[in-house]
């Protein structure tokens, strides 16, 4: 990532790691304990992505070029959509001020 992040930036990208982690998960495992770090490997490129706003399509094709390239394992283009527009979605609620 580059440099350390802090207040609603620090809490956005901690609940990015948690949606790779518990809606992407093209491994399947969420269920199992210790792993949570299994796809944080993947997360400053998605933050990054997703905090620049990237398109949708765009997220989930980088999503799915990971588990071509890297898992070996894919889930389908409509779940990587899915995911992307979460990310997109979770991004702004974080980036809205608690009071106006």
């Amino acid at each position: 990532m580059g440099k350390r992040l802090a207040g609603p930036e620090a809490s956005a990208y901690e609940a990015l790691d948690r949606l790779l982690f518990r809606e992407w998960d093209p491994i399947g495992v969420y269920p199992n304990d210790g792993l949570e770090d299994e796809y944080r490997m993947y997360l400053p490129e998605f933050w990054r992505l997703v905090r620049e706003g990237t398109p949708a399509e765009d997220v989930a094709a980088y999503l799915g070029k990971i588990e071509t390239d890297r898992i070996e394992m894919t889930t389908t283009h409509e779940h990587r959509i899915d995911v992307a527009m979460k990310a997109a979605a979770l991004l702004k609620a974080w980036s809205r001020p608690v009071r106006p």
